[in-house]
């Protein structure tokens, strides 16, 4: 109870607080030194001074956060306040100079005449960073932590102290109030830049004025002073990474520094305020109260500023893993901002949990300081490693949506591919890129066609609408698109890096559209556009989203040039199969309308004169007669077995019966007397759930294939001896693979090669067209052991 009376007495809330934010400070600063190190280009010396700038803020912290914890009242630790204030020297005069160097890099980027300023601003602001750290060396007795915070608090210098106008102690916080304002504001505000935005002001309040005398339109004047002071001479849509990412990270990092001049400006008045109080008096207080804490004016003061700070630290944190600023590249979109996110909250939590700790039980600081730090570069290196799993899974993801396979076409129709399509564009602009609108427009091909993602109706280019979906596009069209994008080979870049451009569309109210336009070539050249709208955040794209973008395009078109492909196969094997249906019917009238009945007619006819043979008793001529008779008997008996032979075409005994049970009639009537055994085994149940997750095409190709084995087996199975006793075993199976197996116990494909030709030829065709659609077809025989026809498809192949 008497912790928690001591904990609400104001001091020490005050206290609490403070050290809470300091530590938050502290734990931030150093997350995004580590995540920058650790995802930067470490080539770029840009990279480098963030890291350098960022860790030295967090060792000001550290320090801050001990100095504001440690008793003052006793003398053993005075020598260790001292050390620790003089440390605190160090980041706090390099920090903003690093910062004022960062700004001027960026700010070159953009606007060239930056490039003629950057040598002598950054002489000029090391020249007052030297004198303030000369100022602070040379006056370090008298600039001690605690007469500091007895000047603060109690207006009353060190005894040792001049007492005039140009002293050091009048000197010291008036130089760094210039000298930070100036760190801050130098990469923003020039001379030139404010007498543009003077004139550019001036002209549009003319203009506004004579507008409405007139009552016309005026011109906005946010707009024009924007551009008066950004004095971008490049366009938005021509810029390119890194300078994109600071034009869209620069409003965020202007707030930061206006932020740091006012928290500079108003420390930097409090500490002239007590130089005047003391200046004004007349004389030192000769009895100073004692100092055993910090007093809680200075307590207050120092909550507000490290609350300023953190509000800067969010603004810097945002840029970072936003926009890649420091890093050069910009990072995963998602996973570093729920990561920065996360590390707020985290930092948050533990930043009051050490600070109550702290109060309530006095436990060492330092100690705790030093493990929290190594938390958060533990933090850090795991969220580094989410970033390279994140890498990784992004190029698994483009390997598997350009990849293609052909087997699915031949069982989907054209609309279920579209709508499969779609749903593909759907979510790679939805889930992966989180874009505002996309469209996808293919130019070459006979099915020209677009796929469109929330893409407004009255976007043009040039003045030329966009075609709209499911319209087809005249040469016009598809020549403006063609003139769109310069034709140059992909990865002109570099390596990895898919080509692509930034383009301003306008909409019918005027308002503009500034979006990537990705061009997509095969060997026939640019074949299809692709138009990624900005983001609904107004992010950039990482290099990751552009390759998974150009992945999802090429994926589209190959998926339809493949569907086309697979169906002009699917078409060739179905005319292939009426053409042999055809055939097979014609044979079959003509050996049953013609050629059987002009036998039958010649049989009648020798039976009548082998019976007047008889009677007369021509001995020679009853022989040449009966032999006669039986080879027109044999001949006709081999021409019914061919008609039955002929079977009729596999789309009839599909679609009336289902695959499993056509083959069971095909064996039963067509196949009847070609073997002395059959054995059927399959039961009712698998037959039934093999009718229903066979697609119609490749019922077929497993029909034909079927229809081929029993053929060679019938054909060539007995071999040389016509009365080998030839059984046959037909299996099937679907679990969830589909196995359809054809055996005989006949001589072999090695021992009917000898007798026999042409045995396995027709499977061979039969194994390509079943390789197209994902399954296989093999074989496999010995010599007086027979042959078995395996057909297999996985149950992939069959969705």
């Amino acid at each position: 109870m008497m912790a928690l009376e001591t904990l609400l007495a104001p001091v020490t809330l005050l206290r609490t607080l403070t050290l809470a934010v300091s530590i938050f400070n502290l734990v931030t600063f150093l997350w995004l030194a580590s995540t920058v190190w650790l995802n930067g280009d470490h080539r770029a010396r840009i990279t480098l001074w963030g890291v350098v700038g960022l860790a030295l803020s967090a060792l000001f912290f550290f320090v801050h956060a001990l100095l504001i914890t440690l008793p003052l009242d006793q003398p053993a630790l005075r020598p260790l306040l001292n050390i620790l204030w003089q440390a605190a020297w160090f980041p706090a005069l390099w920090v903003p100079y690093i910062w004022f160097a960062i700004g001027l890099h960026y700010a070159s980027l953009i606007n060239a005449g930056w490039r003629r300023r950057i040598p002598w601003l950054l002489a000029l602001g090391a020249v007052l960073g030297t004198a303030l750290l000369l100022l602070l060396l040379l006056n370090r007795r008298t600039f001690t932590f605690v007469e500091t915070l007895q000047l603060l608090a109690y207006s009353t210098p060190p005894p040792s102290a001049g007492r005039a106008w140009i002293s050091p102690l009048f000197l010291l916080p008036l130089l760094f109030l210039v000298y930070v304002a100036f760190c801050a504001i130098g990469p923003w505000f020039t001379s030139s830049r404010i007498q543009q935005v003077v004139v550019a002001g001036w002209r549009a309040l003319g203009m506004s004025l004579r507008a409405r005398n007139r009552g016309g339109s005026r011109p906005a004047l946010r707009r024009v002073l924007l551009e008066a002071f950004w004095d971008d001479p490049t366009e938005v849509e021509l810029l390119e990474e890194p300078q994109l990412s600071w034009h869209l990270a620069r409003p965020a990092l202007l707030l930061a520094a206006l932020l740091m001049v006012a928290l500079t400006i108003g420390l930097g008045l409090a500490g002239l305020w007590s130089m005047l109080r003391w200046l004004g008096r007349g004389a030192p207080l000769l009895a100073l109260p004692p100092l055993d804490s910090i007093p809680s004016g200075l307590l207050l003061l120092d909550l507000i500023a490290n609350l300023v700070v953190a509000l800067i630290i969010l603004v810097i944190g945002y840029s970072i893993v936003r926009h890649g600023i420091l890093i050069e590249r910009p990072l995963a979109r998602r996973g570093f901002f729920e990561q920065w996110r996360g590390i707020v909250i985290v930092a948050t939590a533990v930043a009051l949990f050490i600070a109550l700790l702290v109060s309530l039980t006095h436990s060492s600081l330092g100690g705790l300081l030093c493990i929290t730090c190594l938390a958060t570069v533990a933090y850090a290196l795991f969220t580094w490693s989410s970033y390279r799993a994140h890498d990784r899974y992004i190029a698994l993801l483009g390997r598997f949506l350009s990849s293609t396979s052909l087997r699915h076409w031949l069982n989907t129709s054209a609309e279920k591919s579209e709508r499969e399509l779609e749903d593909l564009f759907f979510s790679l602009c939805q889930s992966v890129l989180a874009v505002r609108c996309a469209r996808l427009v293919i130019l070459a091909g006979p099915m020209r066609r677009t796929f469109s993602y929330r893409w407004p109706a009255d976007a043009r280019f040039n003045g030329t609408e966009l075609p709209r979906r499911g319209e087809g596009m005249v040469s016009g069209e598809t020549d403006a698109l063609v003139r769109l994008v310069p034709r140059r080979p992909p990865g002109g870049r570099g390596a990895g890096t898919p080509l692509a451009y930034r383009l301003r569309l306008r909409l019918a109210s005027g308002e503009p559209l500034v979006c990537w336009v990705m061009p997509l070539y095969d060997e026939r050249g640019l074949v299809a556009t692709l138009f990624l709208g900005p983001r609904e955040d107004g992010g950039t794209f990482t290099k990751e989203d552009m390759n998974l973008a150009q992945a999802c395009g090429q994926r589209i078109l190959d998926t339809i040039g493949d569907h086309e492909a697979m169906q002009a196969v699917a078409a060739l094997l179905r005319r292939r199969i009426v053409d042999v249906k055809l055939l097979g019917a014609q044979q079959r009238r003509i050996l049953h309308d013609e050629i059987l009945p002009q036998m039958h007619l010649a049989l009648l006819h020798l039976e009548t004169l082998r019976t007047v043979t008889r009677q007369e008793g021509q001995e020679a001529a009853r022989m040449a007669l009966e032999e006669a008779v039986e080879l027109v008997s044999t001949a006709h008996r081999q021409l019914a077995a061919l008609m039955r032979a002929t079977t009729p075409g596999a789309p009839y005994r599909l679609e009336r019966e289902g695959l499993v049970q056509a083959i069971r009639t095909m064996l039963e009537q067509d196949f009847r007397d070609a073997f002395d055994e059959i054995c059927w085994q399959v039961d009712d149940e698998t037959a039934a759930h093999i009718d229903e997750v066979t697609p119609p095409a490749i019922a077929e190709l497993i029909f034909a294939a079927v229809q081929e084995a029993l053929r060679n087996a019938a054909r060539h199975a007995r071999g040389s001896d016509v009365h080998r006793r030839l059984r046959l075993t037909l299996q099937a199976r679907c679990d969830p693979d589909l196995e359809v197996v054809v055996a005989d116990d006949g001589v072999g494909i090695a021992a009917a090669d000898a007798a026999t030709s042409g045995t396995g030829g027709g499977l061979l065709t039969h194994s390509a067209l079943l390789a197209i659609a994902g399954g296989s077809l093999t074989i496999k025989s010995a010599p007086d052991e027979g042959v078995t026809v395996r057909i297999y498809l996985p149950a992939e192949a069959l969705l």
